[in-house]
């Protein structure tokens, strides 16, 4: 019944999300075009807004996207209904508990696609903060690639999302240990955010170049 809920709520809101997201994708390697997402991963995005979400789920629209979300999202029980029919993974910053690192690695283990915004906050100038360790651990813990998936954040009914898609990032590449160190942690963190600026700077430059080129199409590669 959820999953038809969640369907049904997709399918009503495809044209709207046509018209206000206008999205353009570009990806990292042409090689991973339409193969990007297959079995279980962990989409890393940075954080604009709230329809950051929305316009993920209709990029990767064939796979279900649940997203870890702060729990104040959902203060009431109907909220929280809403939130659990799309993917919602509701994660306390009052409380040092885990419980959405659990649910997160269990998804992924069955295959699922989750989103977790590592920033924790919207940012407010356009440029990434510094990215919160959970993601790394529920990575590693799943042993399921992070893909990265960078916005510019441009929404509205007049303005076009851009989006690029990176190549998935193997965690075992570099720290090939079950229990890694705080030490092994950080520098895990340290490439993926250093990743995920590179693919941000990577994006601005594609969208100026189509700007410079007057292309209008709503697929690319990034080169």
């Amino acid at each position: 019944m959820r999953e038809f809920l969640r369907w049904y709520g997709m399918l009503n809101a495809w044209i709207l999300q046509l018209a206000f997201f206008k999205r353009k994708t570009y990806y990292e390697d042409k090689s991973v075009q339409g193969r990007y997402i297959k079995g279980g991963a962990l989409v890393v995005s940075n954080h604009f807004h709230v329809f950051d979400y929305m316009m993920t789920a209709y990029a990767v629209i064939f796979r279900k996207l649940y997203v870890v979300m702060r729990s104040d999202v959902a203060q009431t029980p109907f909220k929280k209904w809403i939130m659990s029919i799309f993917g919602g993974i509701l994660s306390d910053r009052d409380v040092n508990g885990m419980k959405f690192v659990d649910e997160s690695v269990s998804l992924l283990r069955k295959g699922r696609v989750v989103q977790i915004f590592p920033e924790a906050y919207i940012t407010t100038d356009g440029n990434m903060r510094d990215f919160k360790y959970g993601y790394i651990i529920i990575a590693q813990r799943a042993d399921k690639p992070i893909i990265p998936i960078i916005s510019d954040g441009n929404y509205g009914w007049l303005k076009r999302t851009h989006i690029i898609i990176g190549k998935p990032i193997i965690l075992s590449d570099y720290c090939p240990l079950a229990y890694p160190s705080k030490e092994d942690i950080a520098e895990l963190n340290s490439i993926v955010y250093n990743k995920c600026v590179e693919l941000k700077a990577e994006l601005d430059r594609r969208i100026a170049e189509d700007k410079k080129f007057g292309r209008t199409t709503k697929k690319g590669t990034a080169q």
